[in-house]
């Protein structure tokens, strides 16, 4: 569990999937880390064709603004998913007969990402959502040094949403992970009487055309969400699902 507490105003970022331009996007209209804070909610590479330079940028901001940036981990933040989806691929068509170890360099560091985040001990921050298996909010543990290989997900009503919140004194949970028909507008959707808000700050992903979001807590708690229209992109290099540990071709 990462707990940001004084750190208001906060950003808080959805999926990426690799698309770092939009990235750049947002930090260009939401300000630069040396004075803004951010909570990055996972799902930083696959599918997207510049998830290691994605990557790379938000660890390199991490560690040059340790309390403004948090990055959570969210279920592409894992060695059996990228090794499927496309990340694994980047870096072996990118670096080559060293795309692997930077491949395991980089799961190296996602293995070590917490899972959620506590904002003022009012907001919690995660990738997925809610699980049975959370009596207390330190049962969100920081990963250790083992791999974790991906679980079983849980689907939630909104009774246990509202139980959790008043249990844990919780007035609001922000997650990502997913994007729905009714998301394609506005990028986000409420849930459980605004007690939950799923954002996707991804735009024309998969070229869906979709809006993203990303979502800004102020000083006085109090939220607003800043909405990113799509564009389309004329050219985009698509990863092929990993068939091959010995052969990789890039088609322009």
């Amino acid at each position: 569990m990462q707990h940001c507490s004084e750190c208001l105003p906060i950003t808080v970022v959805g999926d990426l999937h690799g698309q770092l331009a939009d990235l750049r996007k947002i930090i260009d209209r939401c300000g630069d880390p040396v004075k803004n804070t951010y909570v990055f909610l996972g799902d930083y590479v696959d599918r997207g064709t510049q998830g290691l330079e994605l990557a790379i940028l938000l660890f390199s901001y991490q560690v040059r603004y340790p309390d403004r940036v948090f990055l959570l981990r969210g279920n592409h933040e894992d060695i059996n998913t990228t090794s499927t989806y496309g990340f694994y691929d980047e870096c072996m068509m990118k670096y080559g007969r060293y795309g692997e170890w930077v491949y395991l360099m980089v799961i190296n560091a996602f293995n070590h990402l917490p899972l959620a985040a506590l904002i003022g001990g009012r907001v919690l921050c995660m990738h997925g959502g809610l699980s049975p298996h959370i009596q207390t909010l330190e049962d969100i543990e920081r990963p250790g040094w083992s791999l974790s290989c991906r679980g079983i997900s849980f689907s939630f009503d909104e009774t246990v949403v509202e139980q959790f919140c008043q249990k844990h004194g919780i007035d609001l949970i922000v997650r990502a992970h997913q994007i729905t028909g009714e998301m394609i507008r506005g990028g986000h959707r409420m849930f459980a009487g605004g007690r939950l808000v799923t954002i996707f700050s991804a735009p024309n992903y998969q070229n869906m055309m979709n809006d993203s979001c990303v979502l800004r807590i102020k000083k006085n708690f109090v939220v607003n969400f800043l909405i990113f229209r799509p564009v389309a992109r004329r050219r985009q290099l698509t990863l092929p699902r990993r068939q091959s540990m010995q052969s990789y071709l890039v088609r322009c």
